[in-house]
């Protein structure tokens, strides 16, 4: 550690001194630490900063991230640009320095996360934007990527849906994945491991899980504009395209 300890910023406390991936998200203008329970999940509304600690002969190695939402402002941008080079100071200015775009995530990045992040449309940093609503939320993701799977939260409506893609419904009580007629068997395995990890981290592993295949795209997209129109439906319609009626 270096003499700029005498400078550090308090949540920096014991930053780098463990092997793993310690994650700060600028709230304020200030870095907040993370709970271990949110890492992965990513607010577009907000701006992090993510350390990743690994050892070598020669002693510690580090990479920090500064990932910056679509919706982030540029004060919060700019904050987790000047953290990291702060943090970077107090590690010897040993750190390797990456900057993140929503959407454009390094493989390096992603690679932290298994299996993927969870890009999540909202923010948790000022008072002028609102919290995640405690009620569960239906959300639609689009599942690409063969070697490392990048997800995307997109609009809840017909318009988002292709034959070439792989999707995901995230329903309170069944998770529902759609493989399009053209889409390819990396993806859509990749697909499967993205669906457990929702399971698991917000689901308490107890929800059920539907493949919706090629057989059932004409059944999926017809359907889907009613769904989004009228969620009362979502059991009925949701069991038709289960049954392949």
């Amino acid at each position: 550690m270096s003499s700029s300890t005498k400078s550090l910023d308090p949540a920096f406390q014991g930053a780098g001194q463990k092997v793993g991936t310690e994650i700060w998200r600028i709230e304020n203008f200030q870095p907040v630490p993370l709970p271990k329970s949110d890492y992965g999940k990513f607010y577009s509304g907000d701006s992090y900063i993510i350390l990743q600690t690994t050892s070598g002969k020669g002693g510690y190695g580090y990479d920090i991230h500064f990932w910056i939402g679509k919706d982030s402002s540029q004060d919060e941008a700019g904050t987790a640009a000047i953290k990291t080079v702060e943090l970077d100071a107090v590690l010897g200015g040993r750190a390797v320095q990456h900057r993140e775009l929503q959407g454009f995530e390094s493989d390096k990045f992603l690679s932290y996360f298994k299996p993927c992040i969870i890009p999540l449309e909202g923010g948790f940093t000022s008072g002028f934007k609102k919290p995640e609503e405690q009620k569960f939320e239906t959300r639609l993701y689009i599942c690409r990527g063969k070697r490392v799977a990048k997800i995307k939260q997109v609009p809840f409506a017909r318009s988002s849906l292709n034959h070439d893609d792989v999707f995901i419904l995230d329903t309170e009580k069944k998770i529902y994945q759609f493989n399009g007629s053209n889409s390819n068997v990396q993806e859509r395995a990749k697909a499967l491991e993205v669906i457990q990890h929702l399971k698991d981290k917000y689901h308490d592993g107890t929800c059920d899980v539907a493949i919706i295949g090629e057989a059932n795209d004409f059944c999926f997209i017809s359907y889907f504009m009613i769904l989004c129109v009228n969620n009362d439906v979502y059991s009925n319609l949701l069991l038709c395209m289960d049954q392949g009626r």
